[in-house]
């Protein structure tokens, strides 16, 4: 009788825990799920403080975005071309 009631206590604990180690499990990979969106988020962050920077002291970057974006010199003439699947193999 003790061995049988302690065999349902044992299992009442058991089945107790159950939900609380997969809510545990659930909160570790929500966890691990925005840390990686942290770390992504603080490598973007470098990347644009890297080009503010680069805006500021690298006048060749700053001309070249421009070029990219369609900004020239007034004596300047800036051809594009279009993409083709020729050039795109090069």
């Amino acid at each position: 009788v003790l061995g049988v009631l302690l065999l349902v206590v044992v299992v009442g604990i058991a089945l107790a825990f159950i939900p609380k180690v997969h809510q545990f499990n659930t909160y570790q990979e929500r966890s691990q799920m925005l840390q990686r969106e942290i770390d992504q988020a603080l490598i973007t962050e470098q990347t644009l403080k890297e080009q503010q920077r680069r805006f500021t002291t690298d006048p060749d970057f700053v001309e070249r975005i421009a070029h990219e974006v369609g900004y020239a010199h007034p004596d300047e003439t800036i051809f594009h071309f279009p993409k083709t699947p020729e050039t795109d193999e090069r």
